[in-house]
């Protein structure tokens, strides 16, 4: 029956291997075994042998490839260099990679007079790559370079993305370098790795180089890079130059696939018009690929971020309609857009909903929804929730802690906000910036400024420096309580750390110097904030008009005012109510004056 299938008259070793071929195709890896030795009997090929080895392998049955290899060496058919390279692979593959093992397998082929290719060689150098041993990689390639062993692209390629898998791209490209000057041609692969790479760093220009460098090497790029490069033009905000190259490419002749539709798609999520998402979305459609649940979860996040909660509502239940399981993404990002819409109780009960599909709030979630209570003047609900997140056996971290703390000092209750502050410091979690600035700025609002001494010395302590934030919100501060020395103290110490201070900064010394008619000083700020090249706002130009005034130099005053209006800028409706007043209080002058003569 069996030779008849096979159309005609076969030896009994074909048979054998037909029966070994049908064996591991079924997984019946001891039947194969069993058989190939009842094969030996009448003289195996090395052919089958290397099939059933590289097959073994391939399907991780590492036990029986190494007894097959060993039955090899001692009784034949002698293994060749094919059979020590699919060894190699099995050694070199994997999260841990038996790196003393595949050393061994190289010396062992030397002193059997095998000699390894550049393909075995290639292996053993990702296998190195694998294990973050990227610079013994490097030694190694150099040294079959020196001695004249057969390496290739492949080799090379081995290195240049293991060090760009250590995000060390510079010195990937040293090794593309010295594989140009060596006379290796870069294959597409060479090329692909690094402009990925580049991508993800956010270098475009040097990944667009090297694309021009593969045109005029004639090395034609494939859909692969042209996405590496799609994905890097959208993750840096330049979803328009995503497009046209998205629509350049249909132009060359490239055919997208779903991944090059869902780059694109979530880049004009995020950064476009929603107009922009829903026709990509409508042409990925009519090209007949199914969205899946990353693609829905994009164009959901787009209706949120534009305010159309029920339009992305809609789609929610066309993506269940459509048997596509939603993820706590796409349900994170609903209940965010029932917060921001002030529907808290909706929210709840949408969470609720999607508990049938095993979706459970993590910590994200709680994140969005205390920061939603808060927003919705709901503070006294927030602990519970807190508490909810703790059982379910999340645990806070600095940002979940930071914005509980920030909602309790918006809230104007101070106590909650440093109860929690202490308890993160119990539990060993260290506070960022964020939670020192919103603390801060708490104090500053009750006016108590000798507490923030302490709490900034506890800040540098724990090696974190002032940010731009920070340093804007104490000069604010030292300002608002007219306290100009210490406000300039900042000032300083900000400049002298390297941040420059923006026109808000230079605004609230100016309104500080106003207040305490210290006019000379406010002038030198206004001068150094023009020298700096920063516009002055309306508000920096009431503040100095309004200290001129105060001050009774009217003359001083007006000339401000028309270097305000020269610049384009129009009067606010405290300004415009100040010069009213003025112009009204010049009119009972004159008349008095008339009455008098």
């Amino acid at each position: 029956m069996l030779v008849n299938n096979l159309g005609g008259s076969i030896t009994l070793l074909q048979v054998y291997a037909a029966f070994i071929r049908v064996f591991i195709e079924l997984s019946m890896f001891e039947d194969a075994l069993v058989t190939y030795i009842e094969a030996k009997k009448i003289g195996v090929e090395l052919q089958l042998c290397n099939f059933l080895l590289k097959s073994l392998v391939k399907r991780k049955q590492f036990m029986y490839a190494r007894s097959l290899f060993d039955d090899m060496k001692s009784t034949g058919p002698s293994p060749n260099v094919y059979s020590y390279s699919v060894l190699m692979s099995m050694y070199t593959h994997g999260d841990k990679p038996c790196l003393e093992e595949a050393f061994d397998l190289l010396c062992e082929m030397k002193i059997r007079g095998v000699k390894p290719t550049a393909a075995t060689y290639g292996t053993y150098l990702y296998g190195l790559c694998r294990a973050k041993q990227v610079e013994s990689a490097w030694d190694f390639l150099q040294v079959l370079r020196q001695r004249g062993y057969p390496c290739n692209s492949y080799c090379f390629n081995a290195v240049i993305h293991g060090f760009c898998n250590e995000n060390q791209v510079h010195k990937a490209m040293e090794v593309f370098d010295e594989m140009k000057k060596g006379g290796v041609v870069p294959d597409v692969h060479s090329y692909s790795i690094l402009v990925d790479a580049f991508c993800k760093q956010g270098a475009l220009s040097l990944g667009s180089n090297l694309l021009d460098e593969m045109e005029r090497n004639r090395v034609s790029p494939t859909l692969v890079i042209y996405s590496s490069l799609l994905h890097g033009l959208c993750k840096a905000g330049k979803v328009e130059e995503a497009l046209e190259l998205f629509e350049r490419l249909k132009y060359q002749g490239f055919k997208h696939d779903q991944i090059t539709y869902s780059i694109v798609l979530h880049g004009c999520c995020r950064h476009m018009d929603i107009e922009v998402a829903y026709g990509l979305w409508i042409d990925m459609v009519n090209h007949n690929f199914v969205p899946d649940v990353y693609n829905y979860t994009s164009l959901i996040y787009a209706f949120c971020r534009h305010r159309y909660l029920k339009e992305a509502l809609g789609l929610f239940d066309l993506m269940l309609d459509n048997k596509i399981n939603p993820n706590i993404i796409a349900c994170t990002i609903l209940v965010d857009g029932f917060m921001k819409e002030g529907l808290i109780g909706e929210a709840f009960l949408f969470l609720d909903e999607v508990r049938r599909f095993d979706i459970v709030p993590n910590l994200y979630t709680y994140k969005v929804i205390i920061n939603g209570l808060f927003k919705g003047n709901e503070s006294d609900d927030v602990w519970g929730f807190f508490g909810d997140m703790i059982k379910r056996g999340y645990i806070p971290d600095v940002v979940l802690y930071s914005i509980i703390i920030d909602g309790f000092v918006k809230a104007l209750d101070l106590q909650e906000a440093f109860r929690l502050y202490h308890k993160m410091l119990d539990e060993g979690t260290m506070p960022n910036i964020f939670t020192y600035t919103s603390l801060i700025n708490g104090l500053c609002c009750d006016d108590r400024l000798p507490e923030m001494t302490p709490l900034l010395k506890n800040m540098i302590l724990e090696g974190l420096t002032p940010d731009r934030i920070l340093y804007t919100s104490l000069i604010a501060c030292y300002c608002k309580r007219s306290n100009m020395k210490k406000a300039m103290e900042i000032f300083r110490e900000m400049k002298n750390g390297g941040i420059s201070p923006d026109t808000f900064v230079y605004t609230c010394l100016i309104g500080g110097y106003t207040k305490v008619r210290a006019m000379d000083f406010a002038e030198l700020l206004m001068e150094e904030l023009e020298t700096k090249g920063l516009t002055p706002t309306v508000v920096t130009y009431t503040d100095l008009i309004i200290g001129y005034l105060k001050a009774g130099d009217e003359k001083s005053a007006y000339r401000t005012y028309h270097n305000m209006i020269q610049r384009g800028i129009t009067p606010d409706a405290k300004l415009s109510c100040i010069l009213d007043l003025g112009n009204d209080a010049d009119v009972d002058k004159s008349q008095k004056e008339k009455d008098v003569s």
